[in-house]
């Protein structure tokens, strides 16, 4: 059976933003504030209509009471002559009830005891006389009802209350619609308002922006609102205090670039005399300079790649962008690293923005990693990816398991054992500069299957839509 996911009050409050929240706080403060206004201005406009109703009718209902007692105990007039030659309203009917012997005003009157409410009757026990609002037939009315003389005759007033009942609608639909303008108004100060609120953390996105993309020397403006120049002064602090620390590690990235390649050249060249005096070297001495150099040659690739990364990673990049064609850079990068430009496959003249020495190194050790790791390289493709231009390197290789697909671009990551081959070992940084490179490009990099077998490294690099870099 499946189960149906009822959303909560966080996951809502997920989805609405912080903007959302705020309109839709506005809005229900608003709706909230009219309904009760509107209620409160609709009852008290009804008791105050009604009950002025319902005290002119009963002075109306008095004055005929009065008309009828002079008239019908004076004289011999039939009741029901009296009461019809009262000059009543329109709708309004009177009824005499005399000792259970009913006339009306109205002649097509039929069953007169049916027409007046059991409440309506039954009222002014303590004093013989009532008004209220009651209901006859579906139709609302004005009752009132007032003892003639001692004997207990009562005369009946229905007075049609319909003009107060389509006051009272007009009102309720009125204050209803000034409910829906008071929402739609409190919704749009918690628009405007939440404009007002975010426009600051809008301008500190965009300045965190400008300083993750480089621009060090970006800072906050002060505000004259002590609340967020509290923020804008921590912010600033914050920024001053990473750029000191970047520029403490660009000039340790200089200092350990010339302490490490003082030492690391002078050995290089004691090798390099060893290496033309080796035919006069005992064979034991020959492994022996044989492994020295190999070590001093990892070493010297591990310190490049350090250097390299931890440049990358501190904002260094050499360079500016520049518009790029990718087959012409493809090219250029086969051609330098001695491998055939037939492995090279174009569906697309797209260009990138790109920093072409950084970029090239990092194709370069995605081809060193494929011909070390992967069996050998294979095939290089260049095709359209929507809007990224996507750089497919396939390698013959064991592929790589989907549980390390992510892991091999950390650091000093060298792949499981089946990926490793007797080609050399790598320095565990390769992949971790490529990631970092095509990052601070806007692209990314994945691992997945090659089809056939095989892994595939996969460059996506934003496409540049006209001929001009902007």
């Amino acid at each position: 059976m499946r189960r149906v996911r009822v959303p909560t009050f966080r996951s809502l409050r997920g989805r609405l933003g912080l903007r959302g929240r705020v309109i839709l706080t506005f809005a229900l403060g608003a709706a909230l504030l009219s309904l009760a206004l509107s209620t409160a201005v609709f009852a008290t406009s009804r008791e105050y209509l009604v009950g002025q109703r319902e005290r002119s009718a009963e002075r109306q209902t008095a004055s005929h009471a009065d008309f009828v007692r002079s008239v019908l105990y004076s004289s011999d007039t039939k009741p029901a002559l009296v009461l019809q030659a009262l000059d009543i309203p329109v709708g309004t009917t009177l009824f005499l009830d005399q000792n259970g012997k009913w006339s009306a005003s109205d002649p097509a009157v039929a069953f007169i005891p049916s027409a007046i409410p059991a409440e309506l009757q039954e009222s002014g026990t303590d004093g013989g006389s009532a008004t209220m609002y009651i209901t006859v037939a579906g139709n609302p009315y004005i009752g009132s009802r007032m003892v003639l003389n001692d004997a207990g005759d009562i005369l009946y007033e229905l007075s049609p209350v319909l003009e107060l009942q389509s006051t009272l609608r007009i009102l309720r639909i009125t204050l209803f619609s000034w409910a829906l303008v008071t929402t739609a108004a409190g919704a749009a100060m918690g628009f405007w308002a939440s404009r007002r609120v975010l426009r600051p953390l809008h301008e500190l996105a965009g300045t965190a922006a400008r300083i993750s993309g480089g621009d060090l020397d970006t800072r906050l403006a002060r505000s004259q609102d002590r609340d967020l120049d509290t923020i804008t002064t921590s912010f600033n602090a914050m920024v001053d205090s990473l750029q000191r620390r970047i520029d403490h590690e660009r000039r340790f990235f200089g200092d350990v670039s010339h302490e490490l390649r003082t030492p690391l050249t002078t050995l290089v060249t004691s090798v390099s005399v060893l290496e033309r005096q080796r035919r006069d070297l005992p064979e034991r001495s020959v492994r022996a300079l044989d492994l020295i150099s190999a070590e001093l040659d990892h070493t010297r690739r591990l310190l490049d790649d350090l250097l390299a990364l931890a440049r990358s990673e501190a904002g260094l990049h050499p360079g500016d962008l520049e518009p790029v064609s990718v087959e012409t850079l493809l090219s250029h990068t086969l051609t330098r690293s001695k491998r055939s430009a037939d492995l090279l496959t174009v569906a697309t003249e797209d260009r990138v923005a790109a920093r072409k020495l950084s970029l090239e190194r990092a194709l370069v050790n995605l081809m060193d990693n494929a011909d070390r790791h992967g069996g050998g390289l294979v095939a290089v493709t260049v095709r359209r990816d929507g809007e990224f231009v996507a750089i497919d390197v396939d390698d013959a290789g064991p592929g790589v398991a989907p549980e390390d697909r992510e892991r091999i671009f950390e650091r000093f990551t060298t792949g499981r054992p089946a990926r490793r081959t007797a080609g050399g070992s790598g320095t565990g940084l390769g992949l971790a500069l490529v990631a970092e490179t095509v990052s601070a490009h806007g692209g990314t990099v994945t691992c997945g299957d090659r089809p056939g077998g095989g892994a595939r490294f996969t460059l996506r690099l934003p496409r540049l839509r006209s001929r001009r870099l902007s």
